[in-house]
C-alpha cells in the first residue's frame, strides 16, 4: 500500500507540475517505472536543480508528505482556505494526497476551460488585425499606435505558443483617394503605390511583425469582394433603390439628419457638419444598391451578448449596445460610377462602384482565404481599431458577415486617439507627429515603449516629445540599462559569466533577497494576465516595479563592498540574483520592445530556444553561462530633453 502510494503516476499534481523536470532529471538513467516511488525520490534529490517554481513547491510538500495533516497545517489553511472548504471538506485528517488530488482535479478543470489548446492538442490560432490604413495622407503616430498594440499582442501569442496570423495594409479606394490623387496631379494607382509604400516603410521601421500586408487594389482582394457581393445578393440582402441624405466625404459615410448640425464658419457663413466628426456634409439624392441592415438588428444584439469581451473597453461595448437599442436603417453599399470611379465595380453593373467600407472591411476575409496557416483561422480573434471607426466594425461588419453566413469577429479592441500637447492632431494646425521623426530622436524602441507605456485604450493619449524622451531615459537607459550594466560590468564580473541561481542564492542575501524573490515570483503571472487583457501599460508598470526592486536590492547589497571585503559567496549570490532578474525582465518585455529585449538577452547569453514564455519566470539553474560580447549599454541616454 505504501509503495503504491509513492508511485508518481498516482500523484496527478506531480504529473502536471513536474513532467518536464521528470524528463530532464529523472530520465533514462533513472527509469520512471522500474521501482515504485523512485521518481519522487529522484526529484527530492535534484531539488536545487529544479527550474519550475511550481514543481519545486510541490516537491517541497512531498519531502514532508508523511507528516502532512491538512486539518492541522496552518500554512495550508492560510494559503488555501477557500479551496479547502470548497473541494476538500470531506477529506479525512492526514490524507494529504487525497487533498492534492482533489485540488488538482479542480485545477485541471479550470485549465481546460481557459486553455489555449483544442481537444486534439493543437494550439489555438490567433488572428489579429489592424484596420487597413487610408492612403489619403502619410502615416502618423496614431497609425503606429494601432499597429504596435496589435504587434505586441501578436508577439505575446507567439511566445505562449499560439500560431499567429497578423494582418495590416492599406485601404486604397474611395472618393477621398480620388480627390487626393487629383490634388497631387497624379493617377490614383500611382498615388496609392507611393503612399502605401510609405506605410510599409513606417511599419518596418517600427518593428511591426505582420504576416500579411494587404492592399485593396490587389487582384486577390477584388475577387473576394465580388464573390462576397454575389453571396449577399443571392441571399436577398441587396436591392436597388433610391437613397438620399447627408453625405460626409471625409468619413466616406452617409450621416442621419439628427446627427448633423450647423457650424458657423470664420467668414460668418454656416456649414452643415457631422456631429461625430465635425466634418462637412453634403446632400445627395441618387440611385444605388442598399443592404438590408434593418433585418439584422436582433442577430447583431445576440452577437454582442455572446460575451462581455466582444467589444473592449466597456464604454465602447455600451456605445454599440445603445446603437442597437435603436432601429437600424438600410445601408447604401454602392455609389454611382459618375461620382466615384476609383473603386471595385458592382458585379454585373459597371454603372455602380462598391461602397468603400464594404470593400475595405472585406480585407480581413481576403487575408484569411489566402492564409498560409494549416488551420482555419476564421473568425478573427480580434480587430484592433480606433474609436472613430467603431460603427463600421461594431455594426456594419458583423452585419455583412451574418448576412453572408459567416461568423463575426470574436472581439474588437477599441482605443482612443492621440492628442499633441492636449490638442487634436490636424494638418491645419501643423501638429501631426511623424513616426520617423520620433524614431530619429528616441529610436523605434523608444517610440514603441512610450506608446505602450502611455497608451490607455479607454482614453485618449497625450503625445509630448519631452515626456517621450524622459520616459525612454528613465526606464530604458537608467532603469533596465543600469541593472544590466551593473551586473555585466567587468569590475564586478571580471570573468564575464552569468552565474547560476538557486534558492540558496536568495537565502544568502537575507531579507533583501527574500523581498526580491517574492517580487520575482509573482510578477510574471501578473504581467501575463495584463498582456492577455490588452492592458500592456499595466504589464509594463509591473515589469518596472520589478526593475526598481532589483536595482534597490543591488544597492542594498553593495557588491563592491562585498568584493573588497572578500565575501565572494555573497557577492556571487548578489550577481546571480540580479542577472536572473534581468533575464526575466528581458523575456517579459519582448512583446513591447523586441530588439531591445533581444540585445538584453544576447548580452546575458540566453539561448534563442530559452526565450519563449515558459522562460519568463524565475528558473533555478546551477550552470554558468558566458555573457555575450555586445556592449552592456542597451539604450544610450538621449541628451536633448
Amino acid at each position: 500500500m505504501e509503495q503504491q502510494a509513492l508511485h508518481y503516476q498516482l500523484d496527478p499534481v506531480l504529473v502536471n507540475l513536474c513532467d518536464k523536470e521528470i524528463q530532464i532529471h529523472c530520465g533514462p538513467e533513472e527509469p520512471k517505472n522500474t521501482r515504485q516511488g523512485q521518481v519522487e525520490e529522484c526529484l527530492k534529490r535534484k531539488f536545487d536543480a529544479l527550474s519550475s517554481v511550481e514543481c519545486r513547491r510541490h516537491v517541497a510538500l512531498l519531502i514532508t508528505a508523511v507528516q502532512i495533516d491538512i486539518q492541522a497545517d496552518p500554512m495550508l489553511h492560510r494559503a488555501c482556505a477557500i479551496d479547502l472548504v470548497t473541494f476538500c471538506k470531506d477529506v479525512p485528517p492526514g490524507d494529504g494526497r487525497t487533498f492534492r488530488a482533489k485540488l488538482c482535479e479542480q485545477i485541471n478543470r479550470n485549465y481546460q476551460n481557459g486553455s489555449r489548446y483544442f481537444s486534439n492538442g493543437q494550439p489555438e490560432s490567433f488572428f489579429v488585425t489592424t484596420p487597413i490604413f487610408y492612403v489619403n495622407a502619410e502615416p502618423h503616430i496614431g497609425h503606429i499606435y494601432t499597429a504596435v498594440i496589435a504587434d505586441s499582442s501578436a508577439r505575446f501569442n507567439r511566445l505562449i505558443g499560439n500560431p499567429v496570423t497578423f494582418s495590416t495594409g492599406t485601404d486604397e479606394h474611395g472618393l477621398k483617394i480620388q480627390q487626393a490623387a487629383l490634388c497631387a496631379n497624379n493617377e490614383p494607382g500611382q498615388f496609392c503605390d507611393h503612399v502605401s509604400g510609405l506605410f510599409r516603410t513606417a511599419l518596418k521601421n517600427c518593428e511591426i511583425s505582420y504576416t500579411d500586408y494587404i492592399r485593396t487594389t490587389e487582384s486577390r482582394h477584388k475577387e473576394n469582394v465580388h464573390a462576397f457581393w454575389e453571396t449577399l445578393s443571392e441571399k436577398g440582402y441587396i436591392y436597388k433603390g433610391k437613397y438620399e441624405g447627408w453625405y460626409c466625404t471625409a468619413d466616406e459615410a452617409f450621416v442621419a439628419e439628427d446627427q448633423t448640425t450647423l457650424m458657423k464658419l470664420p467668414n460668418g457663413q454656416e456649414q452643415r457638419v457631422s456631429m461625430e466628426s465635425n466634418r462637412p456634409v453634403e446632400w445627395f439624392s441618387e440611385e444605388n444598391y442598399l443592404f438590408k441592415l434593418s433585418k439584422l438588428r436582433e442577430e447583431l444584439r445576440r452577437w454582442l451578448k455572446s460575451g462581455p469581451a466582444v467589444i473592449r473597453p466597456l464604454r465602447h461595448y455600451n456605445l454599440v449596445k445603445s446603437w442597437l437599442d435603436q432601429e437600424l436603417i438600410d445601408l447604401s453599399v454602392s455609389r454611382p460610377n459618375s461620382r466615384l470611379s476609383w473603386g471595385i465595380p458592382v458585379p454585373g453593373d459597371s454603372s455602380q462602384t462598391i461602397y468603400v467600407w464594404l470593400d475595405a472591411l472585406l480585407n480581413y476575409m481576403t487575408v484569411a482565404k489566402h492564409s498560409q496557416s494549416e488551420m482555419n483561422i476564421w473568425p478573427p480573434s480580434v480587430h484592433v481599431i480606433g474609436k472613430d471607426i467603431l460603427k463600421f466594425h461594431g455594426i456594419y461588419w458583423p452585419a455583412f458577415l451574418l448576412a453572408a453566413g459567416f461568423e463575426p469577429p470574436k472581439s474588437l479592441l477599441v482605443h482612443g486617439h492621440w492628442l499633441v500637447d492636449e490638442q487634436k492632431m490636424s494638418k491645419t494646425t501643423g501638429n501631426v507627429v511623424s513616426p520617423q521623426s520620433c524614431i530619429n530622436l528616441v529610436t523605434a524602441t523608444g517610440l514603441r515603449y512610450f506608446l505602450m507605456h502611455e497608451g490607455v485604450p479607454a482614453s485618449d493619449g497625450n503625445f509630448s516629445t519631452k515626456r517621450m524622451v524622459r520616459i525612454a531615459n528613465s526606464d530604458l537607459a537608467d532603469g533596465i540599462g543600469n541593472l544590466v550594466s551593473r551586473c555585466c560590468g567587468k569590475s564586478l564580473n571580471p570573468l564575464q559569466m552569468r552565474l547560476g541561481v538557486s534558492p540558496s542564492s536568495f537565502e544568502s542575501c537575507g531579507s533583501p533577497g527574500s523581498d526580491l524573490l517574492s517580487l520575482l515570483e509573482r510578477t510574471p503571472d501578473i504581467v501575463h494576465n495584463e498582456y492577455q487583457q490588452w492592458n500592456f501599460y499595466k504589464g509594463i508598470d509591473q515589469v518596472m516595479a520589478l526593475v526598481r526592486g532589483a536595482n534597490g536590492f543591488f544597492q542594498t547589497m553593495e557588491p563592491w563592498k562585498l568584493k573588497k571585503e572578500g565575501e565572494l559567496d555573497k557577492l556571487n549570490a548578489t550577481m546571480a540574483v540580479t542577472m536572473e532578474t534581468a533575464r526575466v525582465v528581458g523575456t517579459l518585455l519582448q512583446p513591447i520592445v523586441p530588439s531591445y529585449s533581444e540585445r538584453l538577452l544576447d548580452k546575458l547569453g540566453v539561448p534563442q530556444e530559452d526565450r519563449n514564455w515558459d522562460f519568463a519566470r524565475l528558473r533555478w539553474n546551477t550552470t554558468e553561462t558566458a555573457l555575450g560580447s555586445q556592449p552592456a549599454v542597451l539604450f544610450p541616454r538621449i541628451k536633448s530633453e
